[in-house]
């Protein structure tokens, strides 16, 4: 009998490029949505989700990124789960359950797989993110798209702009303030690799902003403190300054957010509201001529999933600088970075008025992700790794 593979939605994460390309290869797999959250440790949640994948017959459960409730079902039912993850750090990552034996985890960050180690992982693999080529061949583009979606400069994403860092500022002494400032200005602006966010801090301001932020002190999560407030607190507000930042500093071209609070406000650009994945997406990044990708600083060397959604439908990438990328890329071949603001701006004026050039490196990245960093390839090595 051929294997049973099992694709699990969560209520944070509906996902089907996995679906196409096994389909497509001809093997059996089933689309489940259990309903539960992906954060649930909830015995109630494990039970259900033993239900469904018994009902129906599966023998290796998918998700991505990583949910403790279904590992602690995979285990109890002896079945082998796998999950690829595409957030760093996925906080459900630090939970006791990715001990289990049945896991099999990819990640897309290196750094990130020693870290899932240390947290007692055992079977953990680096895996890139990946693009759909099939979906990417039937992009169909009208001249609705055309005007809807073509600009000069566009990003895609949160801004971050809750106010959960001024809260906690405006709660924390002095001295706290003074280094949580540090290592926003360090931070601020600059990609070459370097982690400037965690391990800055005091024992005293960690303890200090743990207790005015409320972390999680149950004895099955294991980050530490330092690095979960360098995720949760400073790494998006520092985002939340830098993309506000740049797309206002490039406000002299036709630049275009797109982002889930349309209620955002940036000096001449253009906010749009969420787009669909599936459909609006591709055609956005196919149509700007400059596509930007500015990570998270919690992302410490690996690539994000944007930067091959958009290169695979054969947009220009311009993307700050990660470790990773001159792994996977040639860079002014394939791609394009900025290591801080000023030169972004520089690259951005550059390839706005050098459309063969521009023109010329999203072809060359789009024929590297459909060739290397396919669905396809990416699955047959995850298949091949769990055996």
């Amino acid at each position: 009998m051929s294997t049973v593979y099992g694709l699990l939605y969560l209520k944070e994460i509906k996902y089907d490029d996995i679906a196409w390309t096994m389909l497509n290869a001809g093997r059996t797999i089933k689309v489940i949505d259990t309903g539960i959250s992906i954060h649930s440790k909830d015995q109630g949640d494990i039970d259900r989700v033993k239900e469904l994948l018994t009902g129906d017959g599966i023998d290796v459960a998918i998700t991505m990124d990583f949910a403790p409730a279904v590992s602690d079902a995979c285990e109890s039912l002896d079945i082998k789960y796998v999950s690829w993850i595409y957030d760093m750090p996925q906080q459900e990552l630090y939970e006791k359950q990715v001990g289990n034996d049945c896991n099999y985890i990819f990640s897309f960050d290196k750094i990130q797989i020693e870290q899932i180690k240390e947290a007692g992982g055992k079977q953990v693999f680096y895996q890139p993110l990946a693009t759909n080529v099939y979906r990417n061949s039937g992009l169909v583009i009208n001249p609705e798209d055309e005007a809807r979606f073509s600009c000069d400069v566009s990003f895609v994403g949160s801004l971050y702009n809750d106010d959960s860092y001024g809260d906690v500022l405006g709660k924390a002494s002095d001295e706290t303030q003074s280094e949580i400032e540090a290592i926003v200005n360090s931070s601020f602006g600059i990609w070459d690799g370097k982690n400037r966010i965690n391990g800055k801090l005091s024992d005293t301001a960690i303890s200090e902003l743990w207790k005015i932020y409320g972390g999680n002190d149950t004895d099955s999560f294991s980050m530490d403190k330092d690095t979960y407030l360098g995720a949760r607190l400073f790494a998006r507000y520092i985002s939340f300054l830098e993309r506000s930042c740049i797309l206002e500093s490039l406000s002299d071209y036709d630049v275009r957010l797109h982002t889930n609070d349309t209620s955002i406000s940036i000096p001449g650009v253009k906010v749009g509201g969420r787009l669909s994945y599936d459909e609006e997406l591709p055609r956005m990044y196919y149509l700007s001529k400059i596509n930007l990708n500015i990570s998270l600083h919690s992302i410490l060397s690996g690539v994000p999933l944007r930067v091959f959604d958009i290169m695979g439908v054969g947009g220009f990438m311009l993307t700050n600088y990660q470790p990773e990328i001159e792994e996977l890329f040639t860079i002014g071949k394939d791609i394009e970075v900025f290591h801080d603001i000023d030169e972004l701006h520089d690259k951005v004026s550059f390839y706005l008025a050098n459309e063969k050039a521009r023109l010329q490196i999203a072809l060359n990245g789009y024929k590297l992700v459909s060739e290397k960093y396919s669905y396809d390839r990416a699955i047959e090595s995850i298949l091949a790794k769990i055996g």
